[in-house]
């Protein structure tokens, strides 16, 4: 959204033209942070998605203290449409679909190819695909990526379709955030972690945003996420259960061979090396 306002609004570039750039600079920005995440095994599944959603706090808080928005956001009212319809709602329209009969031909093309078969191969257990030689972070990497410029792209057109671009309205919901949050943790774990789960984030947030310092406590909720998902996967009540079984496991006594019974004797009829029990059916 921003690439497309900031280069319609401050260096007059064509809309049309800006869509591949968002595109180009989403894809370029997931692969980055791809590259770093998916080197690490245990970020799979709902907790990568999880980080992402916590670096989108911090990218929000960059994004309003730099000149590319500064805080009123961008107008692009002045910004005008391509020619390609009879109506503003028709251009868009348009423009929305050819973006789903692109999405799904790319989708259905990468379906049939080698990179889709491994990727149901990772989707099924990406353990058991990397151990038959399906190359699961190049895959990976490629999908994320591409999913980034096609969201970006998308992305582009709800800027010039709402016309104005802020990061408290736009970017960055934070209720949204947290229902997604809040719904993840409840897919994550049973009832009592998703409510610990669920009463800390809401904490942190109306601790940390309130008062004068709300887009810098913002950031802070974003970098707390993302600490919690890196160094505590299992969330805090998943951690806390998980140190009371270690311990319990600690402090229970080594069993001694002195205390075991003792072998009990050879069944008569039966010679040394047969079978002692047989099943059949």
């Amino acid at each position: 959204m921003y690439t497309t306002a900031t280069l319609a609004t401050k260096a007059g570039v064509p809309f049309l033209w800006t869509l591949p750039a968002a595109g180009l600079v989403a894809a370029a920005f997931g692969i980055a942070l791809g590259a770093v995440v998916f080197r690490l095994p245990r970020l799979r599944g709902e907790l990568f998605a999880l980080l992402t959603l916590a670096v989108t706090f911090v990218l929000a808080t960059v994004v309003l203290n730099t000149p590319i928005d500064g805080g009123p956001g961008l107008v692009l009212a002045a910004v005008p449409l391509p020619a390609i319809g009879p109506s503003p709602s028709s251009i868009f329209y348009l423009l929305g679909l050819a973006l789903a009969l692109a999405t799904l031909w790319i989708a259905r093309e990468i379906q049939r190819s080698r990179l889709g078969t491994g990727l149901f191969a990772i989707h099924d257990d990406e353990d058991v695909a990397e151990v038959l030689g399906v190359p699961t972070y190049r895959y990976k990497l490629a999908a994320f990526g591409l999913s980034c410029g096609l969201a970006g792209v998308a992305g582009g057109i709800q800027a010039m379709f709402i016309s104005y671009v802020t990061v408290g309205e736009d970017v960055l919901d934070r209720r949204a955030a947290q229902r997604r949050a809040d719904e993840r943790a409840r897919r994550l774990a049973p009832l009592v972690r998703a409510a610990v789960g669920a009463a800390v984030v809401t904490a942190l947030l109306y601790a940390f945003t309130a008062g004068d310092y709300a887009v810098a406590g913002r950031a802070a909720v974003g970098l707390i996420l993302i600490l919690v998902i890196l160094f505590l996967p299992e969330g805090i009540f998943g951690e806390l259960i998980g140190a009371l079984k270690r311990r319990r496991v600690s402090v229970t006594p080594a069993i001694d061979a002195a205390d075991l019974p003792a072998p009990t004797a050879a069944r008569p009829g039966k010679a040394e090396g047969q079978p002692l029990l047989e099943a059949r059916g």
